[in-house]
């Protein structure tokens, strides 16, 4: 099992980063090197502008670029197949759900084997399959060569925006470190949970942020405090408990139906994590996306769920990207950049 169709194939060096927003804007931002996570040049630019594309290529010094889809377009699934099924055996189990991966690039990452229904069963394993339509993949391409450009690589935001914290695990034991990240958006929220770097589970989610009474977005620290935030929790040694921090705060955030039905989708994300991993409590949750620029109900999020919540904010780890590029909504593509850039590693 592995790649499939040649989604996520290529390797890509200093390129620039694209992410195809779900709110029609195309994202666009490269560091000056391998070592240097100064920001050379970003741009935004409307979907179907050609010409203010082709005018923002000028601004950077590569035509090679690392691209991610909108994650609108994505196809996620969590399966349970037996550990021999093969690639062919996997999509059919998937088609059977939906149409739509017929026709798809996958990639299936083995998530937890050594599973039995009963004691006479086959051993089997649970997928985290991605997919995304190869009309999306060669829509993305067609736009970016007219203006030409060469794409080295297509991802997902799933991988992109999970890279965007790796500078967060830096010492040996934050591995034990649980974090739910949740990408909010007005078409699309997928909620992704990860052991230290490595993902474990993804969701698309029902819940849409809407457009309205959005906080105003200003440069901010590398996590800004949505559910409260502790010193000691963000750094705690492995001799420390763990589990669940009720986050401090002097006021409790108003609620709406809306929290209440993201909470109870989430919590559905929680239970399936704790199906797979008992022994691992969710430490954190951190916020990104349009809809994270609603702080109060990321804050009254959080507390629901007893969660320290956070907003992201990965322009804080790139020089220079304070103005244009900051804040959650430029995540993604901060993610994609700093990967192909070698800093995330």
């Amino acid at each position: 099992m592995g790649i499939r169709n040649g989604l996520f194939s290529g390797k890509a060096k200093r390129p620039i980063a694209v992410h195809f927003g779900n709110d029609g804007v195309i994202r666009m931002m490269r560091l000056q090197g391998m070592d240097d996570q100064t920001m050379q040049a970003s741009f935004e630019v409307s979907v179907g502008d050609q010409a203010g594309l082709s005018e923002a290529v000028t601004c950077f010094r590569s035509r090679n670029t690392v691209v991610s889809v909108p994650s609108s377009q994505v196809l996620l699934t969590h399966i349970r197949v037996d550990c021999d099924a093969t690639d062919d055996e996997v999509v059919e189990r998937l088609c059977r759900g939906n149409e739509g991966w017929k026709n798809a690039s996958i990639r299936q990452l083995p998530i937890f084997t050594n599973l039995r229904t009963g004691t006479k069963s086959k051993l089997q394993q649970e997928l985290l399959c991605v997919g995304v339509p190869k009309k999306v993949l060669e829509q993305c391409v067609l736009i970016l060569e007219a203006a030409s450009l060469h794409v080295q690589k297509i991802t997902v935001p799933i991988h992109a925006t999970l890279r965007a914290f790796d500078r967060l695990y830096r010492r040996e034991s934050d591995g034990s470190i649980t974090s739910m990240v949740v990408d909010l958006d007005q078409k699309q929220t997928i909620a992704m949970i990860a052991h230290g770097m490595n993902l474990v589970v993804a969701s698309s989610l029902q819940y849409k942020s809407d457009t309205s009474e959005k906080d105003k977005w200003a440069a901010s620290p590398i996590l800004v405090p949505a559910g409260g935030i502790s010193d000691e929790f963000e750094r705690r040694g492995e001799t420390q408990p763990r589990g669940l921090v009720q986050p401090k705060q002097k006021q409790l955030p108003t609620s709406t139906r809306e929290d209440d039905l993201l909470v109870d989708e989430l919590k559905g994300c929680m239970r399936h994590h704790n199906s797979l991993f008992p022994d691992r409590v969710i430490d954190r949750i951190v916020f990104s996306g349009s809809g994270a620029l609603h702080t109060q109900r990321c804050a009254s999020v959080a507390t629901k769920l007893g969660l320290s919540g956070f907003i992201a904010d990965p322009s804080a780890w790139i020089s220079g990207a304070e103005g244009i590029a900051s804040g959650p909504v430029w995540t993604t593509v901060a993610g994609l950049c700093l990967t192909c850039s070698g800093q995330s590693r």
